[in-house]
């Protein structure tokens, strides 16, 4: 069972993903970057063609990732492929004018990368993920700006939006069925933490 949880910055992924780790040791728990990526090769989020850099950079650190995901039978991996889409595609979009064909290119330079079997994403109002970030602001630089995008209303609604598309419309896109499960990330962490427990036994008892 390969599960991977999704959300803007700020919905509490990692929070929740810490959490997990208690509740299943028999999972083995990984993320995206991983460790050998390189941050300091990231550019800033300020063009198209810094985004299409980026998107290359997350996929190859995502293809050296395979060997780690297909080594065991249970993975739970914090952020995946739809990261990339909904952080790199809004501005990758610019070049094709057209975000199915924005999506459609990003899935075929990834047709190698095993897809999971069950995405969570902590569904977060706006200006909560944004009142989140501002408190953890510190540990948002490391694009090289004192400000991130990931700060600013506008970017974060664009993301929030390729996320919902990508969602939607993802049989189409991936050609297989994924099931996506929706947590209202705005309560509590240990709502969240609950919600999240109950879907992954189910999931692993069916």
């Amino acid at each position: 069972m390969f599960i991977t949880i999704e959300g803007i910055d700020g919905s509490g992924k990692t929070t929740l993903t810490n959490s997990l780790r208690e509740k299943f040791p028999e999972f083995h728990f990984t993320r995206e970057p991983t460790d050998n990526f390189q941050f300091a090769n990231l550019k800033t989020l300020s063009s198209p063609y810094n985004s299409f850099y980026n998107f290359f950079l997350f996929t190859y650190d995502r293809l050296e990732h395979q060997n780690e995901i297909k080594t065991y039978k249970n993975v739970l991996c914090d952020r995946y492929l739809a990261s990339s889409i909904a952080y790199e595609g809004p501005m990758i979009e610019k070049f094709f004018q057209d975000r199915d064909e924005t999506i459609k290119w990003m899935i075929n330079v990834s047709k190698m990368l095993k897809m999971p079997d069950m995405i969570i994403y902590l569904d977060v109002p706006l200006q909560v993920a944004l009142k989140r970030i501002k408190n953890n602001r510190k540990n948002l630089n490391f694009r090289g700006k004192s400000l991130s995008i990931l700060e600013e209303s506008k970017g974060l609604k664009n993301i929030s939006e390729y996320y919902e598309y990508f969602f939607e419309n993802i049989s189409v896109f991936l050609e297989m069925p994924i099931k996506i499960e929706r947590i209202n990330a705005g309560r509590t962490s240990e709502y969240v933490l609950e919600k999240a427990e109950s879907l992954i036994r189910g999931a692993t008892e069916t």
